[in-house]
């Protein structure tokens, strides 16, 4: 999609003008009008009660799929929907957390389309069990090879992933054309459809999570990776490790 009309304007504003532009007065009436949009705008979105309007609203036009507010916050299907600090942009997350799509302008129409698109990456990117847990078995080796003792943080293994992740192209020419920026919400959507559907004598699942103590969990330095507890992924459960168990 083409930029945003309050993405427009802000580019409007960033805008070096020649000098001739500059003494213009219908160049800088232009400007002025779109300040005024870009400040009003911005005022609006920091209101908490314009974001809830407005995330409804985005949510009223997805009436193909289940969607609401639980656990004080908005979802569709399986992707949760959040502003950044001022509401002047959204992202659909699995989970609160682990972003599909991010940095959407406040714009009903692009965020709505952003939710098609979001689960458009996530089909494509979700594997079949036994797939997953060949890659997951290759994070977790290239994660355990730089961490030390059996306690691999599942924050580093998610991100070795986006690796172990690529497609074949990648693997038979390692280079920057075949590489896939893969979103930090693949991970966990195949972590989600993994736990749910294994079978341990099949797939020979061989890892466990370990959960986060309170301090391992809270903090700055915190390394605690967040796995849904609910099918909405509105609440989630702090766990820290992936350990391999004996096959």
């Amino acid at each position: 999609m083409p930029p945003a009309t309050i993405e427009r304007q802000q580019q409007l504003l960033a805008l070096t003008l020649p000098e001739e532009a500059v003494h213009d007065k219908d160049v800088q009436a232009e400007i002025a009008a779109a300040r005024d949009a870009v400040h009003a705008h911005t005022e609006q979105m920091r209101n908490p009660d314009t974001r809830r309007r407005f995330a409804l609203q985005v949510l009223d036009r997805l009436d193909d799929v289940p969607h609401g507010i639980k656990d004080n916050h908005f979802f569709a299907g399986r992707l949760v929907l959040g502003p950044d600090r001022n509401g002047q942009n959204w992202a659909w997350k699995m989970t609160p957390h682990y972003p599909v799509i991010k940095k959407i302008p406040a714009d009903i129409d692009y965020v709505v389309a952003a939710y098609a698109a979001s689960e458009e990456i996530v089909k494509r990117w979700s594997l079949p069990v036994d797939r997953f847990l060949d890659r997951l078995t290759l994070a977790w080796s290239i994660a355990r090879h730089f961490s030390e003792g059996e306690n691999v943080f599942i924050a580093d293994v998610a991100r070795v992933f986006k690796i172990a992740a690529q497609e074949e192209r990648f693997w038979i020419s390692p280079c920057r054309r075949n590489f896939n920026d893969i979103p930090d919400a693949v991970f966990i959507a195949n972590l989600i459809n993994w736990r749910r559907h294994r079978d341990t004598e099949k797939s020979g699942e061989n890892f466990e999570l370990v959960p986060a103590t309170l301090n391992q969990a809270h903090g700055p330095n915190s390394r605690a990776y967040y796995v849904p507890s609910n099918a909405e992924g509105t609440t989630v459960r702090p766990m820290i490790y992936i350990r391999r168990q004996p096959s």
